[in-house]
């Protein structure tokens, strides 16, 4: 038991973490923020005690109900630096809620050890409590705003929605016990493997599952709730949602398609690169009409979900690095965009496009910063966004999958449309206010952190490449 816990010891101070500023919240000094600097400091102590320890908990924990090895701990950092950047951004931005701010950074906390217990799942019933960890958190973090009816309107949307995904993904696992007799990933691969021929009931379970996964990381046409909760949401919980969120999607999902289901891999790998042409087709040309640009930036999330499913489409080792390195390249590229959002909104009350009219010339460290994002998005060399598009595209080229790659080649000139179109506004755009924008301390310094990762993971990939290879080779 002993050895067990030590498995899972950051997660274990995570919660504790979560747990503390719970109980800290009523004597916390608002106006002096105390909540985000503890909430920060212990993420970044948390984050610390990965890098220095992360190897010696590697391990198999709780007969098998977690899986401690490399690609846990690639999600752990990858987690712990999302949720670190996401409240950076929410100093200032919980100013619009002052008498909750412990129970939103401790869901926060919360929502982040759900995501960092989803790849370590080695069991269907871990992935579920995991994943349920996550969404009650992000469901009421959604809706956090309560007295803005579209922030009330998207916790509504996204809790249903997630209900419903979350019913069919048990429909499937409890196919899947009832074929197999054990929920243990281990146990259903061997069975697998031992019966010899593939029985329908364990595609439709096996499809079911995916289906309940496509709702988390917003796949067409499982996308329904991206628009309207992106848009309602606070804007650093969308963007934690957007990381996070999808972030948590596809570790589970390249956990158990390239692990649990790999002898059925002829069957689901034609499947996956249909909901990835069909997703980065509807992602990318949905995102063209928009004039909010939160909207705009929940449309460009969908069509990065089929990215990434590309490279799951893969079915390669090659294809599973490649998406854990966007995923990191992602991280950079999105926040960058989200907090100049935030720093915009704080000061201008206002989402849309047209106001950003000018920004080059009131802020040029915001204008800057939200250029390199889209770019990265878009995968303009350089960037990070650039590099990670070309492996998951390499990975399909690869295993045959032309056709694929053509559509993915296409998506990128689309994007590049939309993106170029908000730069034109911040460069190009009458301005309508002269003033210059007022940035935070926390927010200026956060803008250059994710600045310089996304130049120093698009220019020197290789040892990011190189550290998402090693810890996806466990899989495979």
């Amino acid at each position: 038991m002993i050895e067990s816990l030590l498995r899972i010891f950051p997660e274990i101070l995570v919660g504790l973490l979560g747990m503390g500023v719970l109980a800290y919240s009523p004597f916390a000094k608002k106006e002096r923020n105390d909540l985000a600097y503890i909430s920060i400091g212990g993420m970044s102590f948390i984050l610390l005690t990965i890098f220095i320890w992360g190897g010696q908990t590697e391990g198999i924990a709780f007969d098998r109900m977690v899986i401690v090895d490399s690609y846990t701990s690639f999600f752990r950092v990858l987690f712990c630096l999302t949720a670190i950047i996401v409240m950076l951004m929410s100093i200032d931005y919980a100013k619009y809620f002052p008498s909750r701010q412990g129970e939103y950074y401790a869901l926060l906390i919360f929502a982040t050890m759900g995501m960092m217990l989803l790849p370590a799942s080695g069991n269907f019933l871990t992935l579920f409590l995991s994943l349920e960890l996550l969404s009650i958190s992000s469901y009421i973090l959604a809706a956090y705003m309560r007295n803005h009816p579209k922030s009330v309107e998207a916790g509504l949307k996204y809790l249903i929605i997630g209900g419903l995904s979350t019913g069919t993904l048990l429909y499937g696992i409890s196919f899947i016990y009832g074929l197999t007799g054990t929920t243990d990933f281990q146990k259903v691969t061997e069975w697998i493997v031992a019966r010899g021929k593939i029985e329908p009931v364990l595609l439709v379970a096996g499809f079911l599952i995916l289906v309940g996964l496509f709702f988390k990381i917003a796949s067409f046409p499982f996308h329904v709730w991206i628009p309207d909760v992106y848009e309602g949401s606070p804007t650093p919980v969308t963007a934690f949602l957007s990381v996070g969120s999808k972030g948590a999607g596809f570790a589970v999902l390249v956990r158990v398609l390239m692990n649990v289901m790999i002898p059925l891999k002829q069957e689901w790998v034609f499947l996956i690169a249909l909901f990835a042409a069909a997703t980065l087709l509807f992602g990318n040309l949905a995102a063209i009409p928009q004039t909010n640009i939160k909207r705009l930036l929940g449309y460009s999330s969908i069509g990065q979900a089929g990215y990434l499913l590309v490279g799951l489409a893969a079915g390669s080792h090659l294809g599973a690095s490649a998406i854990l390195f966007y995923l990191l390249a992602y991280l950079f590229s999105n926040l960058a965009a989200f907090l100049v959002v935030v720093v915009f909104f704080r000061t201008t009350q206002s989402d849309e496009i047209s106001d950003y009219a000018g920004l080059s010339r009131r802020s040029p460290l915001l204008a800057t910063s939200l250029t390199l994002g889209l770019l990265s998005l878009a995968g303009v060399p350089p960037l990070a966004g650039f590099f990670g598009k070309f492996i998951l595209l390499g990975a399909a080229v690869r295993e045959g999958l032309l056709w694929l790659v053509y559509i993915g080649a296409l998506c990128i000139v689309v994007s590049l449309y939309y993106y170029l179109m908000v730069i034109k506004q911040m460069y190009m755009g009458e301005i309508k206010d002269p003033r210059p924008l007022a940035i935070a301390p926390s927010a200026r310094w956060t803008l250059y952190a994710c600045m310089i990762g996304i130049i120093i993971v698009g220019v020197y990939p290789s040892p990011f490449l190189n550290i998402a290879m090693a810890a996806s080779k466990i899989l495979f």
